[in-house]
């Protein structure tokens, strides 16, 4: 187009510039913004409000700030989305007194709080864990007209939820469908995890199947949510036959489905299930991560099956993995129960030449197998070693 002699305007420039925000490509964004003005041709408030925008969702608040600035010294006045993208970007670095600023400079400028700038606030007061302030400002937007929608009512079902508050939760959520506004998998995902975590099993999985009499098709959200509720209650038959149907449904499940499971079946003693679930999900398309090694280390090591820690322990390089502090830790606290101080102690040393130094907790370990087993004079060496590394020996340690 350039080539040719026709030098695009305010309106193509956007619409590129839109396109690679879109696609992540925000450094390629910002440069043909750049481009644009070097080119004579000026950008108009879509143009700042979509760079702005894509600067904050990337993080980069203090540049997305410096091109509001810079805006408006060029006489282009911001509207709704320029402020709410602002506001967030603010919100997401608990940057409350400049948030609050912003809101308060748009409102003297007469541009009004639409319902995405009102859901953010209570979003983000309810991550934070402020519901009081949140609740303060779904009255606020009710008294100025705005009707709440899916996403403010479940914002603050959220925040209920993550203060253990699901009674207050769930009135909210009927008053929502009292007000003819319908809820969605996320608003009934909210809900059924504050069941869940109060462990009010019955009422999650009298939602879930609400959810699906209502038309709607639980997520894998909903599903894992429900799954780790029953694992938690030792109903490991029902989280299983709730794991079938996921299947059946064509729901797969994920890495997050089956650490749940593993979890579950090795907190309650069925090792032969767990290695089972392990091996048939080593069948599908998804590879175990380190969540699910160390789940089942931790259970092989505490069972006394030191021979099958060994071999997952083994099987981790196959895989590629690099052995974190954690697993090291479980793997040596093993081998240190069994007596076996000196292949504990290479375990131990490899964890530096792999690049994952022994944190306090790993000394403390190795230090109260080596006490356990009357070898006080390698237990010393070593609490001068992580003395001089400034960690601290605990009570069973020193003891």
């Amino acid at each position: 187009m350039v080539a040719r002699g026709c030098q695009p305007d305010v309106h193509t420039y956007t619409t590129i510039i839109n396109g690679l925000c879109k696609i992540g490509e925000t450094a390629a964004a910002a440069g043909l913004f750049k481009k644009m003005g070097e080119a004579g041709c000026q950008p108009d408030v879509v143009t700042y409000s979509t760079i702005i925008d894509s600067l904050c969702k990337d993080r980069r608040v203090n540049e997305a700030l410096y091109i509001f600035s810079y805006m408006k010294a060029k006489g282009i006045s911001p509207n709704i989305f320029t402020y709410n993208s602002l506001i967030q970007g603010l919100c997401n670095f608990s940057r409350w007194r400049e948030a609050s600023a912003m809101l308060n400079e748009m409102m003297s400028l007469n541009i009004m709080p639409n319902i995405v700038t009102f859901s953010l606030l209570i979003n983000i007061f309810c991550k934070e864990g402020n519901v009081f302030e949140a609740q303060g400002v779904l009255k606020t937007m009710t008294e100025m007209g705005v009707e709440p929608n899916v996403v403010t009512y479940s914002s603050l079902m959220n925040g209920y939820s993550l203060q253990a508050e699901v009674v207050e939760a769930r009135k909210l959520f009927d008053v929502m469908i009292t007000k003819g506004c319908k809820p969605d998998v996320f608003s009934y995902n909210i809900l059924i995890n504050g069941y869940c975590k109060a462990k009010r099993i019955g009422e999650a999985k009298q939602l879930f199947n609400e959810m699906i009499h209502q038309g709607l098709t639980p997520d894998i959200v909903s599903y894992n949510t429900l799954i780790d509720g029953l694992c938690q209650l030792g109903r490991l038959t029902e989280a299983h036959d709730l794991f079938k149907n996921m299947l059946t449904n064509g729901n797969l499940p994920d890495l997050c489905t089956y650490s749940i499971l593993l979890d579950g079946f090795c907190k309650q003693g069925y090792l032969a299930k767990a290695f089972r679930l392990f091996r048939a999900m080593q069948s599908t398309y998804l590879k175990p991560n380190m969540v699910m090694y160390n789940i089942l280390i931790d259970a092989m090591c505490k069972s006394g099956n030191l021979k099958e820690a060994r071999k997952l322990f083994s099987e981790l390089f196959v895989q590629g993995l690099q052995p974190n502090v954690q697993i090291y830790t479980t793997i040596i606290n093993g081998l240190c129960k069994e007596g076996l101080l000196d292949e504990a102690l290479e375990a131990f040393r490899n964890m530096e030449e792999d690049g994952c130094p022994p944190n306090e907790f790993s000394y403390n370990v190795i230090i109260r197998g080596f006490l356990h087993h009357k070898d006080e004079s390698r237990a010393v060496q070593l609490i001068g070693e992580m003395r001089e590394k400034g960690f601290v020996a605990d009570a069973g340690t020193t003891a």
